[in-house]
């Protein structure tokens, strides 16, 4: 190959950002604020806009706003051409582009929504081949060793890709980079979510293989509408899995054997052809499923597929919230048979909630896959179609004490009972100096609290202010407060796990210093969860000092580690399908504001204080809980703001980077497993920042393939 001289030695021209649309900007303000779909700036260098190839770089931090960042290159006669702009989750922009000639301008667009957003120095400067071709041939490479090759091949990124079009596996390494722009739901539907001529193929040959196939029964209700029900028809005659019948409703709900499995659907819902096949594959993979549920999308006036609900695996918690497995769903006809008369077909909360108390959480299995095409809601106020009062029949059969109130959004809120005499709860909070942030802390709490049985343990670690020493000296002297020293180095881990074997407590609440209560039921609402069976660990739902989120709950796996759910959207968004403001269970959650119980704390050691003394040491922890066969809980009315990380400030020395870097090395080694997969964040939703939004390479296993 033929290379121009190199131009690496070139210096990058600084740009600065001129707002054209959509933009205000306060002088001495480092944040902008969008206020639109489509905010505008100019990046304007200082000197000549150069030509061909450059690279450009910046850093561009947002908060709020679909994560989505491109590049206009506008020219004299209107003509423009847009470049998609990864961002790093640190919000480095570094990108190699080949300008179009006529070039006049260069337009930056941050983001698609209304939020705030940061611009640190820019810079762009022309490269020669030598410089280009080292460039993207660096992050090409860098996408081999970062990503499976499973999750590489879904991009389209192989090593053919890479001799023979370089460019384009440029783009594609660009996309699996963190925050790449978000793509949009039809241009997911045409790559990943189509059979081929050979997936079907495929799909015939491992059908034959099935011994014993399972068996459909479907029940379609007649409707107002005839032409809906006779869409739903047609896509069962289309199914590729032949071994499927109608039936009337009483005969759906008499149920029927173990091979033997019940859809209900309404009229209007369309089946995508594989579904009955993927669903047959996955009973007769494990025969000891009884439930399987699918994702979903809508369909619009037109036909059209929009709205996807790529749901979580089994979380009975949020159930009881809300309905999120809808019609979507298949019930093995022994289950169907031995729910009784109560069972209603037409109310599939209800059904659902029935059969799911009979059958252990290893029976209900999820399909990753938008299989069911579901007509508009037929309640907009409850577009779920979730029953408050069959979810306190399901409570009430369980014998579980609890109050069922429906939401705003059509949604329940479950109130659990406390029992007579509450468990008493540990508030532990570790400090060091600070006071006035501590202070803040514990006057919300003191006088916020309605909780009637709780002791606050306060762990200095190594204070030196005065103020703050007099001040622990007259707190510990309150008659709920008792004040430890650690005076050893900092580690998380150690200080709490000192602090839980001191305590009374019968169970245990770590808190950061620099969180702030809100509402005086949030220690009331985390404990009438924690009382609840089979229930080891409960979460809180943490806001920024602005109001935004800052916790709703972390993630296992993508962002590269473990990251917050929903951080940064507004504090009255209700999150990627309202999952912002519904309890539910989850992997992990942020030990700023986590309750535990104690004898579980002390069974499992508490906190991993040798080889996580610092960070992710309460996602270790959840994840151990759960692999002791107990459910970590997250609730959204358990509300405090957390202002983050003032007593140690942020990892920004060597030492404290190298020690970041170990925690993350020992994460990834000893939860690689659920890293690959987080249960409850579905491998649909992109991998490279938990924001839900859809994923450029999903690992979704298809039956049909890798088959002997």
């Amino acid at each position: 190959m033929l290379l121009r001289p190199d131009m690496s030695t070139r210096l990058p021209l600084p740009v600065t950002a001129v707002p054209l649309s959509q933009v205000e900007h306060a002088p001495g303000d480092a944040a902008w604020r969008s206020l639109g779909d489509a905010p505008r700036l100019e990046l304007r260098p200082q000197g000549h806009l150069p030509r061909g190839w450059i690279h450009l770089h910046g850093r561009l931090v947002r908060r709020g706003g679909p994560w989505t960042a491109f590049l206009h290159a506008e020219a004299a006669n209107g003509k423009a051409m847009r470049f998609e702009l990864p961002v790093s989750l640190k919000g480095t922009i570094n990108e190699v582009i080949r300008l179009p000639d006529g070039v006049t301008r260069l337009v930056l667009e941050p983001m698609q929504g209304e939020g705030e957003f940061t611009l640190g120095e820019w810079g762009i400067k022309p490269v020669g081949e030598a410089e280009r071709v080292r460039r993207m041939g660096q992050r090409i490479v860098a996408m081999f060793y970062k990503h499976p090759r499973a999750r590489r091949k879904r991009a389209g990124l192989h090593v053919k890709t890479a001799l023979l079009r370089f460019q384009e596996a440029y783009r594609i390494a660009g996309r699996l980079r963190t925050l790449s722009p978000v793509i949009p739901y039809d241009r997911w539907i045409r790559d990943f979510d189509q059979l081929t001529e050979k997936d079907r193929a495929a799909i015939a040959r491992d059908m034959a293989r099935l011994r014993r196939p399972p068996r459909f029964a479907v029940h379609v209700p007649d409707g107002p509408d005839s032409g809906a029900r006779q869409a739903t028809l047609a896509s069962l005659r289309q199914q590729l899995y032949p071994h499927h019948e109608l039936r009337d409703a009483a005969s759906a709900l008499a149920g029927g054997d173990s091979r033997t499995w019940f859809v209900f659907l309404p009229p209007g819902a369309v089946l995508a052809p594989h579904a009955l096949y993927w669903m047959a594959r996955t009973a007769h993979d494990d025969t000891r499923t009884r439930l399987i549920y699918t994702d979903h999308d809508f369909l619009d006036a037109d036909g059209q597929r929009r709205d996807p609900a790529f749901k979580p695996d089994w979380s009975p918690e949020l159930l009881r919230s809300t309905n999120y497995i809808g019609h979507a769903a298949a019930v093995r006809g022994d289950l169907l048979a031995a729910l009784g008369t109560g069972a209603d077909a037409l109310d599939m909360h209800g059904l659902l909630l029935r059969a799911t108390e009979r059958i252990p959480r290893y029976a209900v299995a999820h399909v990753p896959a938008p299989l069911f095409h579901l007509p508009p809601p037929g309640d907009p106020d409850n577009p779920s179609g979730t029953s408050p009062a069959q979810v306190a029949a399901h409570l009430e059969r369980l014998q579980v004490a609890a109050d069922v109130e429906p939401t705003a959004r059509g949604h329940c809120r479950v109130r659990y009972h406390l029992p007579p005499e509450p468990p008493l709860v540990s508030v532990i909070i570790p400090t060091r100096d600070c006071l006035e942030v501590l202070r803040t802390c514990l006057d919300s709490l003191l006088e916020k609290t309605d909780y009637p049985r709780f002791e606050i343990c306060i762990v200095d670690n190594a204070s030196r202010d005065p103020e703050t020493l007099d001040y622990l000296a007259r707190m510990d002297a309150h008659p709920r407060i008792t004040v430890l020293r650690y005076d050893l180095p900092f580690n998380y881990s150690a200080i709490n796990n000192h602090a839980a074997a001191h305590c009374a407590g019968e169970a245990l609440c770590l808190l950061n210093n620099d969180t702030e209560v809100i509402g005086p039921g949030w220690l009331s609402e985390m404990a009438g969860h924690l009382v609840q069976p089979g229930v080891g660990v409960v979460g809180a739902k943490l806001y920024y000092t602005d109001g935004r989120v800052q916790h709703a709950g972390d993630v296992v796996g993508p962002g590269g580690c473990a990251n917050h759910l929903h951080a940064c959207i507004e504090g009255d968004d209700p999150g990627y399908c309202d999952r912002a403001i519904l309890a539910q269970d989850l992997s992990a959650v942020t030990a700023a504001c986590l309750l535990t119980r104690k004898d579980v704390y002390v069974r499992l050691k508490g906190l991993d204080a040798v080889n996580l003394p610092v960070a992710f040491n309460d996602v270790d922890y959840c994840l151990r809980v759960r692999k002791a066969g107990l459910r970590v809980v997250w609730t959204p009315h358990a509300e405090l703001y957390h202002h983050e990380s003032y007593s140690r400030g942020g990892n920004v020395s060597p030492a404290r980077k190298a020690q970041a870097r170990r925690e993350v090395r020992h994460m990834r080694a000893h939860w690689k497993h659920v890293m690959r997969h987080d249960p409850f964040y579905n491998p649909n939703c992109s991998y490279s920042h938990p924001d839900f939004s859809l994923n450029i390479a999903p690992l979704v296993r298809k039956p049909w393939t890798n088959r002997p």
